[in-house]
């Protein structure tokens, strides 16, 4: 028994011998592998901070010396390790792991979010998956790594093959790998996968042989799981690949979501930057430079004083004339030329204005000269700034001084606007090249400034109404709105259309619209006569709603004027041509754009002349035997000649209304004019002896044609009765009177009191003042609103303000005068009577209704009232101050006119001279016939009558001319003188009471150079005189 115990334990000493001594030539072997390889790891001590390698295990290898080590030494060493990794491992336990070393950054973005399962204890098999390397091939390796090749190069891999999870040619898994490969990292322990984890070197107390290698502690770690970890291997790894794979999605997800972000956020950000380009290309609009509007050379707002040149070629072209639309005399040598002219030997031109303040410049008009023989204008120029018109700054266009293109011909403005609005006081134009003489006419549109005082554009208008301009359609809609608001007091209708088709419109305002009350005077207002004379239509449409909101607000005022008037008024005549000129815009058309009709009329003097007609019979004593002193008939076939559709429209309107007062309102001027219109021609020297030969022409006569001769002759009967109606506007106007800077385009000619006699200033054939005047009872006067006949729109709220109260105050003149009613016996009213005023050589006709209106001044009056088989009554009438129609109303009886007409029907229808003798007895029908056939001893009866009146003449015209010269005696010269030019004149004895009628109608030839008295023998065929005699009551 104890020869066998001592065998068992001979061997156990040879094997542990044998073991020594292997143990001491592997340590000896993997001594001089370790020194190679720290040889080869010397220099690379960066690599150490990129490794996955905890510090600890580099500093470690670091202190590992290179001399071969004891047993004792290495078992020392390899309880340390297990004390270390078994401390490690009770730390990882714990609930607050340790923090773990960080972790290079990995490229590769599935494994960032795995650190999360950190606090998971019971799978730490996961947490080597965050500190593997993610970049094996860019990973250098680690000391351990390079000790097991040099192991394997030298054959000692054998060793260890029972440790390992497979064998040598068995595939491993690269992050089974690497745990092996890195023992001293704290994720990689084996305690960390369980708990209750057996070591058998921990067991044994010296240790296993291979006390050096550093892989052992992760070899020994598997050998006793061997059989058991194998099968845990599949789903540990399929575990961490479907975790990849749901962090790859996730990732993806994320990614997904991102640029769906992105892209959401790109396209709503170019969603907002075209809004904001949309916003603000509608908000400030760049591509359109500021509008402002002109600074007032036209309107004359800018005064004289505030226009400067550098020369000027005569006095007639000053810097003053250089105003836009301004038109120069006839005469281009006159004083008053159409434009500013340079003088061609200076050298640096320039047109200078001030504004007075600083304002906003935007833009330029420029016009060439107004001439009928020359074509000067601008063709093109620089503009200059100053704020003290000394240092004066050129317009850039960023690369140069900007040179602005201006006129091709000397009638179409042209406009040129800056980029940008450019703030300063004075503004120069510099001409750089021209057409013809340097000429030019110019208006500057500028913007004022906000400051504490107001300018004289600026005008906070007192009535809230519509201040614009308005087109065709939009002139019908504002007159339909104001029908609507009032449509107890408006009407609108037509009084016809133009020659386009388009009608004309007319707003009737009174108190009871559509139809004439009797006693209520017709007043008209009409505007439009020339389409580029804008302002008076703008007036109007807001007279219409002036009145239609002070009549609901019960303004007095406006209440006696529509109670007591009807008032129609008329925006548009010629609806045609203000399309074209509205097209153009306010400052772009010129002088004439617009000014006729489509068919090239003047409709202001488009009707028929019956001046010539009235004239013509006053010459030859026709008037009012054979041609009336008022209502004269239109000539035959003059609706077929030479008129305007407008103006046919416009007689028939006329004709169908009792208007008694009436106005046009036009532009260009700043004045109102009163007929008569047409310029009485003078009678030659010829046609005075011829008329001074006839005996029917009387003293009146030839006092008038020697004024005519004179140029005289210009006013109408009621001369001054216009004077007050035109004085009654132009007093009224804010600035009508205001002439000390002349008129529009030369001197002024109103002599301060803004009216003159249209045939003195600009004689006009065929006027619509004059046609109303004698065709009809209405009292016309033209108004000229402004210099500027197509105003800008910030000019109307001053317009309104200037003109309201004249508006106003010339309708309240339709009361002035006397007015009443002209009736039968048994109270029928009697239409077309004749109201006569004495010493006024033009009656009025009643209206349908028996009613009239007659315009007359204060004073008293003899009003004689006729009609036709009525006898005439004669009333005195008196015209106070008081407002309002004096009442004058007239009963006729009935008269013996009708036999009378049957007397003259028996003679053939001449006339007949009813002269009373004592001596004759009165005749009677039957004994007409007996009468007739004296005629020789009726010619000598009638001879002798007219030698009589003859001498009775030369008598009383030698006693006024002994009065007048203080002398007992005249002498026989101017006797003989004085008989052979009063011969004409006809003195009618005072027993005669009668007065001539005639029932038929003679043909007047306007200006015939023959006597029309010629051709009539007075003295062949005698008429009889009856005794006929009536007396005015």
């Amino acid at each position: 028994m104890r020869a066998e115990v001592l065998l068992v334990w001979v061997g156990l000493t040879l094997c542990c011998a044998l073991v020594c001594a292997r143990e001491d030539v592997k340590d000896s072997k993997l001594s001089r592998a370790r020194a190679l390889a720290e040889h080869r790891r010397q220099g690379e001590e960066v690599d150490v901070g990129m490794s996955d390698e905890p510090a600890e295990a580099v500093e470690e290898e670091k202190s590992k010396p290179k001399k071969k080590k004891s047993p004792e030494e290495i078992e020392a060493a390899r309880a340390k390790k297990a004390a270390e990794k078994e401390a490690k491992a009770k730390k990882q336990k714990a609930p607050k792991p340790t923090k773990k070393p960080k972790p290079p950054k990995p490229t590769k973005k599935p494994k960032a979010p795995k650190p999360t399962k950190k606090p998971k204890a019971p799978k730490a098999t996961k947490k080597p998956k965050a500190t593997t390397t993610a970049q094996p091939e860019s990973r250098r390796p680690s000391l351990e790594e390079e000790e097991e090749k040099l192991l394997i190069e030298l054959g000692w891999d054998t060793l260890f093959r029972p440790v390992t999870p497979g064998g040598p040619g068995e595939p491993v898994e690269p992050d089974l790998v690497d745990v092996s490969k890195k023992p001293t990292s704290p994720p990689k322990t084996g305690s960390e996968l369980e708990v209750d984890y057996w070591d058998a070197r921990r067991e044994m107390p010296g240790g296993l042989p291979d006390k050096k290698d550093v892989t052992t502690t992760e070899v020994i770690m598997y050998i006793p799981e061997e059989t058991t970890t194998v099968p845990y291997v599949g789903p540990w790894y399929e575990e961490y690949d479907y975790a990849d794979l749901a962090a790859k999605k996730q990732e993806e997800e994320e990614e997904r979501a991102r640029k769906e972000k992105a892209e959401k956020a790109e396209r709503l950000r170019k969603q907002w930057e075209e809004e904001e380009e949309e916003r603000l290309r509608q908000i400030s609009v760049p591509a359109e430079p500021k509008k402002c509007p002109p600074l007032g050379l036209e309107s004359h707002r800018v005064e004289d004083d505030q226009l400067l040149s550098s020369s000027q070629s005569h006095h007639g072209f000053t810097a003053q004339r250089g105003r836009l639309n301004m038109q120069g005399s006839d005469n281009d040598d006159d004083l008053y030329g159409g434009g500013w002219c340079a003088e061609p030997e200076e050298r640096n031109h320039w047109f200078e204005v001030d504004a007075r303040r600083e304002v906003e410049f935007t833009g330029v008009i420029t016009q060439g000269r107004n001439s009928e023989q020359h074509e000067d204008f601008m063709s093109s120029y620089f503009v200059a700034f100053s704020n003290d018109s000394r240092d004066w700054t050129t317009l850039h266009d960023g690369y140069a001084e900007w040179l602005f293109y201006g006129n091709v011909d000397k009638d179409t403005p042209v406009m040129n606007q800056f980029s940008t609005p450019v703030v300063a006081r004075y503004i120069r134009i510099l001409p750089q090249s021209w057409n013809g003489s340097l000429c030019l006419r110019a208006e500057i549109l500028a913007c004022q400034l906000p400051s504490s005082y107001q300018s004289e554009n600026e005008v906070d208008p007192t009535d809230d109404l519509d201040f614009r301009h308005h087109n065709y359609k939009e002139m019908r809609q504002m007159m339909k709105v104001i029908n609507e608001e009032c449509p107890n007091i408006t009407r609108i209708y037509n009084i016809g259309k133009s020659s386009q088709g388009l009608k004309m419109y007319a707003m009737e305002i009174s108190d009871n619209p559509g139809e004439h009350e009797t006693g209520e005077p017709e007043f008209r207002y009409t505007a439009g006569l020339h389409g580029n004379e804008a302002l008076g239509r703008e007036l109007l449409l807001l007279l219409m709603q002036f009145l239609c909101k002070e009549y609901n607000d019960e303004n007095p005022r406006v209440h006696r004027l529509v109670d007591g008037v009807r008032i129609h008024l008329v925006p548009s005549l010629n609806p045609d041509a203000y399309e074209l000129a509205y097209e153009m815009g306010s400052e772009m058309g010129n002088w004439a754009l617009g000014h006729w009709t489509e068919e090239g009329y003047d409709i202001f003097q488009n009707f028929p002349d019956l001046n010539s007609i009235l004239w013509g019979a006053e010459d030859r004593g026709w008037v009012p035997r054979i041609v009336p002193n008022h209502h004269i008939p239109l000539p035959e076939n003059s609706l077929n000649g030479s008129l305007a559709t407008e103006t046919k429209a416009i007689i028939s309107w006329m004709e169908r209304n009792p208007f008694v007062l009436g106005a046009n309102l036009q532009g260009g001027e700043k004045l109102v004019t009163y007929p008569f219109d047409m310029q009485r021609p003078p009678i030659s020297l010829t046609d005075s002896r011829r008329w001074r030969n006839n005996a029917e022409m009387n003293e009146e006569t030839w006092a008038r044609i020697q004024r005519q001769n004179e140029g005289a002759l210009r006013e109408t009967p009621d001369d001054a009765m216009f004077r007050w109606l035109a004085m009654s506007y132009a007093h009224s106007h804010l600035t009508m009177t205001e002439t000390y800077r002349g008129s529009c385009h030369g001197d002024d000619i109103t002599t301060g009191q803004g009216i003159t006699n249209r045939a003195s200033w600009k004689p006009v054939v065929g006027s619509m003042n004059d046609f109303s005047y004698l065709h009809t009872n209405c009292f016309e006067l033209s108004i000229f609103l402004g210099c500027d006949k197509f105003p800008h729109e910030s000019e109307l709220p001053l317009e309104w303000e200037n003109n309201r109260e004249a508006l106003l105050s010339f309708i309240e003149q339709v009361h002035r005068g006397i007015k009443g009613a002209v009736r039968d016996v048994e109270g029928n009213p009697l239409p077309n009577a004749t109201i006569s005023v004495e010493g006024i050589r033009h009656d009025v006709k009643t209206a349908a209704g028996g009613d009239y209106w007659r315009l007359l001044n204060p004073g008293e009056y003899r009003v004689t009232a006729k009609a036709d088989g009525y006898t005439p009554q004669t009333r005195l009438c008196m015209v106070g101050y008081d407002s309002g129609a004096t009442p004058c109303s007239f009963t006729l009886a009935k008269s013996n006119w009708d036999r009378i007409k049957q007397i003259m029907a028996l003679n053939g229808k001449r006339p007949i001279r009813l002269v009373t003798r004592p001596n004759v007895a009165r005749t009677t029908a039957a004994s007409a016939v007996e009468i007739v056939s004296t005629t020789e001893s009726h010619a000598s009866i009638q001879r002798a009558e007219r030698l009589r009146r003859l001498r009775i003449m030369r008598l009383r015209r030698l006693r006024q001319q002994r009065l007048r010269a203080g002398l007992s005696t005249t002498p026989a010269t101017t006797t003989t003188t004085t008989t052979t030019t009063t011969r004409a004149p006809t003195t009618r004895p005072e027993t005669e009471r009668t007065t001539s009628w005639y029932d038929s109608w003679f043909p007047v030839d306007s200006w015939s150079t023959e006597n029309p008295f010629d051709s009539v023998i007075f003295d062949s065929v005698p008429t009889q005189d009856y005794p006929f005699e009536y007396t005015i009551d």
